[in-house]
C-alpha cells in the first residue's frame, strides 16, 4: 500500500506491471489472507498496467487505523507508520514490499555489479525508508533527490538474503 497502492473512499487499488503475474497472485492471496475478501483484477489493454482492487469499508477503516491515509500519498506526506518502524520483522517486510513495488535490483554492466535502488517522489517515505534501512544496517546512499541506492557488493548480497525481495527471486538477479 505504501508503494503502489491507494485508498479512495471505501476502495483500495494496487497497481502492477501485468507481466509480473506471480506478484499479482501473491498480493491477491495476501489480501484474502488479511481481510478475508477476494480482490478483482483489471488489466488495461495496450499497456503493461494491471490493478487489483476491492471495495470494503471494514478493510479501508482497518488500513487507516494502521496509519495509512486516503487520498494522495505525496500531498499528504504519507510515511511508514511508527508501529512498523518499532518492529524489526515488520520493518523488513515493509522494506521488502517497497523494493518490490518502487525499487529495482539491477546489474550495472560497466561495473559488473548488482545494485538495489529505491525510487519515490514522496520525501517522507524516502526519509523513512532510509531511516529503517540504516537501522537494519543497510546504508542506502542518496543517488539523487528521488533515489536511494545500495552499492556495496557484500551489503547487496546480505540485503537479498535477509530481506528476500520477491524481485530477486523472480529472475531479476541471476
Amino acid at each position: 500500500m505504501l508503494g503502489d497502492g491507494n485508498i479512495l473512499g471505501n476502495r483500495v487499488r494496487i497497481a502492477f506491471d501485468k507481466r509480473n503475474t506471480n506478484y499479482i497472485i501473491y498480493v491477491s492471496r495476501l489480501i484474502t489472507a488479511i481481510f478475508g475478501i477476494k480482490s478483482k483484477k483489471e488489466i488495461l489493454e495496450r499497456t503493461n498496467q494491471a490493478y487489483l482492487y476491492f471495495t470494503n469499508l471494514f478493510a479501508v477503516e482497518k488500513l487507516i487505523h494502521l496509519g495509512l491515509i486516503a487520498g494522495n500519498k505525496i500531498e499528504n506526506s504519507l510515511g511508514i507508520p511508527r508501529w512498523i518502524k518499532e518492529n524489526k520483522a515488520y520493518s523488513k517486510a515493509c522494506i521488502r514490499g517497497l523494493i518490490d513495488t518502487d525499487g529495482c535490483i539491477y546489474k550495472c554492466k560497466r561495473e559488473k555489479q548488482i545494485y538495489i535502488k529505491f525510487t519515490n517522489f514522496n520525501k517522507q517515505l524516502l526519509r523513512d525508508f532510509r531511516e529503517i534501512t540504516l537501522e537494519l544496517k543497510y546504508p542506502f546512499a542518496k543517488a539523487n533527490k528521488n533515489n536511494l541506492c545500495l552499492y556495496r557488493k557484500n551489503e547487496v548480497v546480505r540485503f537479498i538474503k535477509d530481506i528476500k525481495p520477491l524481485k530477486s527471486m523472480n529472475g531479476a538477479v541471476g
